[in-house]
């Protein structure tokens, strides 16, 4: 049977059952608990983590996956990626020192598709011990360097992505979750979880992250990728979100910095047609009509994203 991921194995402790909430521990196959609840891990590395209620929603499928990879390997969200990064940094400094603080950061990426988010966030961050050699860092794979570096787990309902997720960074634990069901994680045990064009759980986020850590939230800010959304009839988010975030939160965390990407390009007619299909609207839309909207040339694209940070209060 083919050897769990270093990262994978670092995340049991902080595991929780999805139908029990007791402790998880690693077996030969997977994990389970005290109560006889057992999890199977996949083949390609990942682990599923359902509740009682099982899988509600298939997720992203994976055609609208590899539309992602597309776009993400294109650089269209590079800029969101270089904010969520800053924040991250900024967050684990925030973090580093309080009561219950680890060795190590842990950072929760949840609804995190096939870990590009993640992967910048993780090499970014400071690595100590095994990690930190000349001949350390994420790139490497190694099990030295699993051990050694920041952890970061990601959460995907997907299959399709959590197998991408599962292989993206040594130093990353990929978890099959529904976030509306909750977390199967300990409590206070998350240095930073960012959601990016995600499900929220606010309470659960709360949850999980210690006192003093970060909530980093990427959301659409106004005319984010126009005219694309209007020629292809693609979903347009509340004109209010961002603030409907804040007032979702006023609860047990307090607001922090605002980083803002709005960038104006032009894309590939093929990348075009990838963002529209990539996403929600992808359920709703096909390619011909989407390229046919699109056209032959470069598409213009406007990326404007709101990072939105907030800090868990110290207060317990």
């Amino acid at each position: 049977m083919t050897p769990a991921p270093a990262a994978l194995t670092r995340a049991v402790p902080l595991l929780r059952c999805p139908q029990c909430r007791a402790g998880l521990e690693s077996t030969g196959a997977g994990v389970r608990c005290g109560g006889g609840h057992a999890f199977d891990r996949a083949r390609g590395g990942h682990l599923t983590l359902l509740g009682a209620r099982g899988r509600r929603f298939p997720g992203d499928s994976a055609e609208q996956v590899a539309a992602r990879e597309r776009v993400l390997g294109h650089g269209v969200f590079d800029g969101v990626a270089e904010a969520l990064v800053e924040a991250a940094v900024e967050g684990v400094a925030g973090v580093a020192g309080t009561v219950g603080s680890a060795d190590h950061p842990v950072v929760l990426d949840a609804g995190a598709g096939t870990g590009f988010y993640l992967d910048r966030v993780i090499d970014a961050l400071p690595r100590t011990g095994a990690a930190s050699s000349a001949d350390g860092g994420a790139g490497s794979g190694g099990a030295a360097d699993a051990a050694g570096g920041p952890l970061g787990i990601g959460t995907e309902l997907s299959v399709a992505a959590a197998r991408r997720l599962a292989r993206v960074n040594p130093l990353v634990a990929a978890l099959v979750v529904d976030t509306w069901d909750g977390l199967p994680l300990a409590d206070r045990c998350i240095d930073v979880v960012q959601v990016v064009f995600a499900p929220r759980n606010p309470a659960e986020f709360a949850r999980v992250l210690r006192p003093g850590g970060t909530l980093v939230v990427a959301v659409p800010g106004p005319g984010h990728l126009e005219p694309l959304r209007t020629r292809a009839g693609m979903l347009a988010p509340a004109a209010d979100k961002a603030q409907r975030l804040d007032t979702r939160l006023a609860a047990g965390f307090d607001p922090g910095s605002v980083r803002v990407v709005d960038v104006t390009t032009a894309v590939p007619a093929r990348i075009a047609a990838d963002l529209a299909l990539m996403g929600p609207s992808g359920v709703h839309l096909d390619r011909d009509g989407v390229e046919a909207a699109v056209g032959a040339g470069d598409a213009p694209l406007r990326v404007h994203v709101e990072v939105r940070s907030f800090r868990r209060s110290l207060q317990e």
